[in-house]
């Protein structure tokens, strides 16, 4: 069970498990790269679920002023985390600050953390040089859909572009990928809320998720 439920954060366990397996799919020496990592809930399951030799990178703006929302984590002495939201027993340990993220990821050598704004901060990042994204920034329009359109090229063919929060409570998201695919003739699935696709090799091949 590589992840851990006392990480504050919104991700439940049904799909951190998801993660778990998109985890696997990376191969040994590759790269990785999340956006919006928070407390770094979903960035523990990423870096533990991957192979020792994977880069995980994680950028996140870790400014709770710009982003003045936590989750319900429990908090005080004796709090059991259950399958949400995790708890904390450090004071304002369930805020999104970069002291927090470093804290909760501290046993994850594979990981490095950027501070920035996706995608205008990382404007050189090289083409086809990841084999896998995961978006879970910004969740509204033009945002998001820059954050989409930014980093799909930046995958590498036959790499993977996910994300969270595909659902109607997100039209945004739900429909920005519905839309994204569509135009680029490719397919996406959704596993509870979390969105897919692939990046097709150089041939045109798209293979299976």
């Amino acid at each position: 069970m590589p992840y851990n439920l006392d990480i504050p954060g919104w991700m439940p366990e049904p799909e951190l498990q998801i993660l778990e397996g998109l985890a696997r799919s990376i191969p040994p020496g590759g790269a990785m790269l999340e956006v919006g990592p928070f407390c770094g809930r979903s960035s523990w399951c990423w870096a533990k679920s991957v192979d020792p030799s994977v880069s995980v990178t994680c950028v996140d703006i870790w400014d709770p002023v710009e982003h003045p929302f936590s989750p319900p984590a429990k908090s005080g002495d004796g709090a059991i985390s259950g399958p949400d939201y995790g708890k904390t027993d450090r004071p304002r340990g369930d805020w999104g600050t970069r002291e927090n993220f470093d804290h909760y990821v501290r046993d994850c050598p594979n990981i490095t953390a950027i501070r920035g704004h996706s995608p205008r901060d990382f404007a050189d990042w090289p083409f086809a040089s990841l084999d896998l994204v995961f978006l879970d920034g910004i969740h509204h329009n033009p945002g998001f859909h820059e954050d989409v359109v930014h980093w799909y090229p930046r995958v590498k063919p036959g790499g993977i572009l996910c994300g969270d929060d595909c659902a109607r409570t997100h039209p945004d998201v739900l429909w920005t990928i519905h839309d994204f695919c569509k135009d680029l003739g490719i397919p996406f699935t959704v596993d509870r809320r979390i969105w897919m696709l692939r990046r097709p090799l150089q041939d045109g091949t798209t293979l299976a998720l």
